[in-house]
């Protein structure tokens, strides 16, 4: 675990989830939905309690008229985010959380705003013993949503964020989608959030924007005061609040230092990476969202040799469509291109548990999946439909440059050979309908379950690559559990065992 210095009194220190790398030192400019002074006022009639259902109506139309505008005002590296706002759209209208709103307004004659604000808290009632992270993010979502509505029923008009000054760091609860386009636009330093994981819609915002961020602290916003110096950590997790001097001079000298280095990686990033004794090494990028692609390339990428697919299928409660699919592909390959795309296929697993998604394929068996069993290509080849929409989609951006398929978690040559046969079929519906493919693509596989190493020999017969996946072969193969304080220890990568193996 990553400390502070020792010299950084224990009191001055909020912990979250580093979500974005870099050291940001600034005042604090706090939002908070918690501050807002709700009107709470029983409705006394009938004529009142449509009243107020109108206001509702009237507040969803201003929120989703917001949504919208932000959609379409979000900058070229964040487009990819839309989706995000889609989810916020799909859940203005969802029948249960807006139902439920309305029933307390007419059962509870309740005013609008605190009908929100009970709903709200039912959900957190329910959620509170939850610790999976893809499930309160999605948590998180509802109730940036519903303080979303509360506002427009108070009449906010939700501009105040763009009178935070430039070189503050930003302290909000969450940071709602409508806002995302204009964060792009305030000159922040940092950011720090009471919500919210790797995987929520901030961090990947703020990843893709460099900004410094951490997430998920608890207690901040009532931990920070406007013009609270402050400094953030976005690699540690730390949030330091009035540091001192010794505190001040070792960060702004971490900041220096990693400006520096950053400075020269940029410098000679496009040089060829050559090794000593005269070797010429192909240095490409892991992608997971398409907004870091410049940074790939800027950084001297040359091309992407792991494409990471599941996040399409996150922070959203519908599949993405095959033209969807597509057209995200394509444009990554066409922006790579002449240089490889290696896309690996869906990868859900331990540490991307998508509820919502799997009631939309109908699948109960990785309800309650871990570490290991139904999960990468197990998974897909379990599920072909949304396996075979995800093919048709690669095998389509395939026409725009070079891509090759990774498959994740295959433990058995027979999955590779159904894949193929899958890969076949397609191609030849395609090839009926007239659609573009390149006819022969590289299919590789990820080499993260000990029973792969000892059919090495055999996989490679039918496999054009391999991709070592260390993380998951050095805990699967001590059997250490990650995220269990327990067995951390036992993960190491310098094990005996791993070096054998490779």
């Amino acid at each position: 675990m990553n400390l502070p210095p020792p010299f950084v009194p224990d009191e001055s220190v909020l912990t979250g989830v580093g979500a974005s790398s870099g050291i940001a030192i600034g005042p604090a400019r706090v939002f908070s939905h918690k501050n807002l002074h709700i009107p709470d006022f029983n409705v006394l009639s009938p004529l009142m309690v449509e009243a107020e259902l109108a206001r509702l109506e009237n507040a969803q139309t201003v929120v989703r008229d917001k949504l919208i505008a932000s959609k379409a005002s979000l900058p070229a590296e964040l487009k990819s985010q839309a989706g995000i706002i889609d989810a916020h759209l799909l859940l203005l209208d969802d029948p249960l959380f807006v139902g439920n709103i309305v029933s307390i307004i007419k059962s509870e004659m309740r005013n609008a705003e605190q009908a929100v604000v009970r709903a709200l808290d039912g959900i957190s009632t329910l959620m509170a013993n939850v610790e999976d992270e893809y499930i309160s993010s999605r948590l998180a979502d509802v109730e940036m949503l519903g303080y979303s509505i509360i506002e427009a029923l108070m009449g906010g008009s939700g501009d105040a964020l763009m009178n935070t000054p430039a070189g503050a760091i930003l302290v909000v609860h969450d940071i709602n989608p409508s806002d995302v386009a204009k964060l792009s636009t305030i000159q922040v330093a940092g950011l720090a959030t009471a919500t919210g994981g790797h995987t929520s819609h901030t961090s990947i915002v703020a990843q893709a924007m460099e900004i410094p961020a951490v997430v998920g602290v608890k207690d901040l916003v009532a931990s920070v005061n406007n013009g609270d110096m402050l400094i953030i950590d976005g690699r540690t997790g730390h949030v330091i609040i009035h540091p001192d001097e010794d505190s001040l001079n070792f960060y702004r000298t971490r900041q220096r230092m990693e400006q520096s280095f950053n400075a020269e990686i940029v410098r000679s990033s496009h040089l060829p990476a050559i090794t000593l004794d005269d070797h010429c090494i192909t240095v490409m990028g892991n992608l997971e969202l398409e907004e870091e692609l410049p940074a790939i390339m800027s950084y001297g990428g040359e091309g992407i040799g792991l494409y990471r697919t599941e996040f399409m299928y996150m922070n959203r409660g519908s599949l993405p469509g095959e033209e969807e699919l597509f057209e995200t592909y394509r444009r990554v390959v066409e922006s790579v291109s002449p240089q490889p795309v290696v896309i690996r296929t869906l990868d859900l697993g331990y540490d991307k548990a998508l509820d919502d998604v799997l009631k939309n394929t109908g699948s109960k068996e990785i309800k309650n999946n871990q570490a290991l069993g139904l999960r990468g290509i197990r998974y897909c080849l379990r599920n072909r439909s949304v396996f075979k929409t995800q093919l048709r989609a690669i095998l389509r951006a395939s026409a725009f440059g070079e891509v090759k398929i990774m498959l994740p978690m295959v433990s058995s040559i027979d999955e590779l050979r159904k894949t193929r046969a899958l890969i076949a079929d397609i191609q030849h519906s395609l090839e009926k309908a007239g659609i573009a493919y390149a006819p022969r693509i590289d299919l590789g596989i990820m080499i993260e379950v000990p029973a792969t190493i000892f059919i090495a020999r055999e996989l490679a017969g039918e496999t054009a690559f391999f991709s070592i996946g260390t993380n998951d072969l050095i805990h699967y193969s001590p059997a250490v559990a990650l995220g269990d304080p327990y067995s951390l220890d036992m993960y190491q990568p310098l094990h005996p065992a791993i070096f054998k193996m490779l």
